[in-house]
């Protein structure tokens, strides 16, 4: 019998050793505990005083190091999202990970955006409906960063929408606190009350770190309503290489880990226990522009690099994949969501968000979000890797065939021909067939497919008064705001 035998059936990477990994965090402490970060909220300076950090010069924290390990321990290894559905739940933990799609809007105007007259509820249920059937998106996002210009755009009655439109559990941001507020009103009330919510939140909260090092009053302020309430809390940093963080990528990984440490610190002052996810786009910026640029190989890099120093130090990581700069669906589009996707799965970040975001991800396309279905599956495959036990090795087989035999009739072959990858979109077909077949392009199957869905596809049923109660709440909810 074998022993020792090392067996490598998922296929990984990992970009930092763990020296480097430690040298990171040594000298991101270090950034925390000597340089300091700048914190606009007086409740967050409050509870910093009040502790072992430092405040001087109005708003600058310096946190000593005993501080900031003390708070790194107290998040929880697991976390858990569920959706309206019992059965559709998102496990963040060791070895698993979860593909998201959106933010859903603003939608793309030739693709689903709503014309005069028509209704944007509609067209968020629809959106939401697609996400739904898709197969390899486990969760939902909405946008992540609601400024107040555009609150009339998007209000809690979308939630409602996307909710009704779908079971799997959702990635949401927030104008302020007292929308946040709303949205855990709603959660709690879908979920069967507070405690209920603390078990199995169908929602994560995105909250937003001005780098370099600058947490604003209304980012701490979400922040800790996040930790009092134990709402998982995605902190995500813009460290934009020569912008906003320097322009190494070691670098940016040092500022972005003693961004994550003040959070971590400040949740844990709050209330320890606070599910903690990191994020954010640690990449170049786009030419001629401050934005990030998420086709570029350096952001698939430094995601990979952040996503070890999470998992070593325990915490989960949400990362962006199926993005592109394009303004349509090309090759561009196709080199950008396909490279993206797929060294965000072999780095194992838990949370892969951003499928169906073109232009640079000022737009949400639902043709690309079909398409991305189908990358995904094809990542999958790969990432079932090779079995090597005696039933894939098939030596007795072999030996029965033998030379010159064949494999077609064997019954082995039936039982195994199924595990193979049969694509949905992609053309396999030589050119002749392809011609006869109308000689569509992938953008063109992918429409084709996306109305089948919509026109076929029925989520599953909504318990009208929980629906209506979900909607009165946003409905309030709005009321108070204006």
């Amino acid at each position: 019998m074998k022993i020792k035998e090392i067996v490598q059936t998922t296929p990984n990477f990992q970009v930092l050793s763990e020296d480097e990994m430690e040298r990171i965090y040594f000298d991101a402490l270090g950034v925390i505990e000597s340089q300091g970060a700048r914190v606009r909220s007086p409740q967050a300076r409050r509870l910093l005083e009040s502790s072992e950090a430092v405040v001087t010069d109005t708003d600058l924290v310096r946190i000593p190091a005993v501080l900031v390990e003390r708070a790194l321990l107290g998040h929880p290894s697991k976390i858990a999202l569920a959706g309206r559905a019992p059965t559709r739940e998102v496990r963040l933990q060791k070895d698993e990970l979860a593909f998201g799609a959106g933010p859903i809007y603003p939608l793309r105007p030739d693709n689903g955006a709503p014309a005069e007259g028509q209704d944007l509820y509609e067209k968020i249920y629809n959106t939401a409906r697609l996400v739904d059937f898709l197969p390899n998106f486990d969760f939902i996002a909405g946008p992540l960063k609601i400024f107040s210009a555009n609150r009339t755009s998007w209000d809690l009655s979308l939630v409602a929408a996307m909710l009704e439109g779908s079971c799997k559990p959702m990635l949401l941001g927030s104008a302020d606190v007292r929308q946040l507020h709303g949205l855990w009103q709603m959660g709690t009330l879908l979920c069967g009350g507070e405690k209920e919510f603390r078990l199995h939140p169908f929602f994560a909260h995105y909250v937003e770190i001005d780098s370099p090092l600058v947490l604003s009053a209304d980012a701490a302020d979400k922040l800790l309503f996040c930790a009092e309430k134990r709402i998982p809390c995605v902190c995500a940093s813009r460290a934009i290489s020569g912008i906003t963080a320097p322009s190494t990528i070691a670098g940016m990984l040092v500022q972005s880990l003693a961004e994550t440490m003040l959070v971590s610190v400040l949740s844990y002052l709050q209330k320890p226990g606070m599910p903690l996810i990191r994020g954010g786009l640690t990449g170049a910026g786009s030419q001629n522009s401050n934005r990030c640029c998420y086709g570029a190989p350096e952001l698939a890099l430094s995601v990979a690099a952040n996503t070890d120093i999470s998992k070593w130090l325990g915490l989960g990581m949400l990362s962006p994949a199926g993005i592109t700069d394009a303004s349509d669906l090309g090759q561009e589009a196709g080199v950008d969501c396909s490279a993206g996707l797929f060294y965000a799965f072999l780095s194992g970040a838990d949370m892969i968000y951003g499928s169906g975001m073109i232009s640079r991800a000022e737009q949400f396309c639902m043709d690309s979000l079909v398409i991305c279905n189908e990358i995904i599956s094809m990542i999958k495959q790969i990432g079932k890797g090779i079995c090597t036990n005696e039933e894939y090795l098939a030596m007795d087989l072999i030996e029965s065939v033998g030379p010159g035999g064949e494999y077609l009739t064997q019954d082995h072959t039936h039982e195994h021909w199924q595990q193979w990858f049969r694509p949905r979109l992609i053309n396999r077909t030589i050119y002749d067939g392809w011609l006869a077949a109308g000689a569509t392009t992938m953008k063109q199957r992918a429409v084709e497919q996306r109305r089948k869905i919509l026109d076929e596809h029925t989520p599953a049923h909504m318990d009208p008064k929980l629906l209506t109660e979900l909607r009165s709440l946003a409905a309030s909810s709005q009321k108070e705001d204006h």
